[in-house]
């Protein structure tokens, strides 16, 4: 044994190793603080790509007389799967998991995907001919409400005392922020629910179809984009086409131009950064700075473009974001007794 002495220093074998160690955990850190880094770019840059296209959306289909909402939504798709084509077709981008995808394993997995989105997207941008900008977005704190009702409905998710006490709050403060909207309008409500239904439909049915698959950000864009495409198109010849044929809709977007490429590209852009966020962090950390998102919304739309808000619906939104909270504390909850009781089975066995 080598006896140290005060003073001495250490033998060269042990002083390498505790400067590799420290080498390791300077390496570790750097690399959590760029992994920090990139998750906050991404957030930031989905939030301002994703309340940029909210307002430009709603400017278009109201002051700018473009009231063909499916055809605008399309754009942002469209883009989605041309810019993703030229990406995987020349090489920049390569086909990791989707590279040996059939027709058949396609049309039975992603083209139900492809339906649900689209018609979220359609009705999601309907509203906006109805409802003002803030209070879509207050009726968007319901989402985690109508969520659970199709997950657990479908028998993938299992009820817990603490997201349903969640959801009954949140479903109270909803109720609230509707009652207080001043230029309340049932059909503009009744898509924006169907519209949000349609959403928990979709996230069901990737859950279930495709499991624990997931596409790379570019790739994903590939893959789903053309389906929910397709479907906008249908939705396209059989709703908007006549209305677009006799009031020169395309004639408009001819005119200005800048402002519907924009439109695209801020659509193809969400559409990239959402799965950007949720592969750098988490979905709870997305769903999270979706609220964030909203709020920060609402105060813009009121304070810069003077939207009209009332305090019945200020305290049902801040009532709805406390059940937030406690829907997604119920969720962690939930996480760990199943996770917990699995490693109890484990044990067992």
């Amino acid at each position: 044994n080598t006896v140290i002495s005060e003073g001495s220093n250490p033998p060269p074998h042990r002083a390498a190793s505790r400067n590799g160690v420290m080498g390791d955990q300077t390496a570790m850190a750097k690399a959590q603080s760029r992994s920090l880094a990139v998750a906050l770019f991404y957030i930031i840059a989905w939030g301002c790509a994703s309340s940029g296209l909210i307002f430009l959306n709603s400017y278009l289909l109201n002051q700018d007389g473009f009231h063909y909402p499916m055809t605008l939504c399309s754009m942002g798709l469209g883009a989605s799967w041309t810019i993703s084509s030229v990406l995987v077709n020349s090489g920049v981008c390569k086909l990791e998991k989707s590279k040996d995808v059939s027709l058949r394993w396609y049309v039975r997995h992603v083209v139900p995907i492809g339906f649900f989105a689209s018609f979220s997207l359609a009705l999601g941008n309907y509203t906006y001919l109805f409802l003002s900008v803030s209070f879509i977005q207050m009726l968007k704190a319901a989402v985690p409400c109508v969520t659970m009702i199709v997950l657990v409905g479908a028998g993938l998710e299992k009820p817990h005392r603490v997201t349903v006490l969640g959801v009954a709050i949140l479903t109270f403060g909803t109720a609230l922020a509707a009652y207080g909207e001043i230029a309340f309008a049932w059909i503009g409500v009744l898509m924006m629910f169907a519209s949000e239904f349609s959403e928990a439909c979709r996230m069901a049915v990737l859950q279930y179809l495709l499991g624990n698959l997931r596409f790379e950000l570019v790739e994903g864009l590939y893959v789903m984009a053309p389906a929910s495409f397709g479907f906008l198109a249908v939705g396209i010849l059989i709703f908007e086409r006549r209305a677009l044929m006799e009031e020169n809709g395309l004639g408009k977007i001819l005119q200005s131009p800048h402002k519907y490429a924009c439109a695209a590209f801020l659509g193809f852009l969400v559409n990239l950064l959402t799965l950007a966020v949720i592969k750098s962090t988490s979905s709870l950390t997305f769903k999270v700075m979706g609220q964030v998102k909203n709020t920060l919304v609402i105060l813009v739309s009121v304070v810069l473009l003077g939207s009209a808000i009332t305090g019945t619906q200020v305290v049902g939104y801040l009532i709805s974001m406390i059940g937030f909270a406690v829907y997604q504390r119920g969720k962690q909850v939930q996480t760990k007794e199943e996770t917990d009781e699995l490693l109890r089975e484990n044990n067992k066995v």
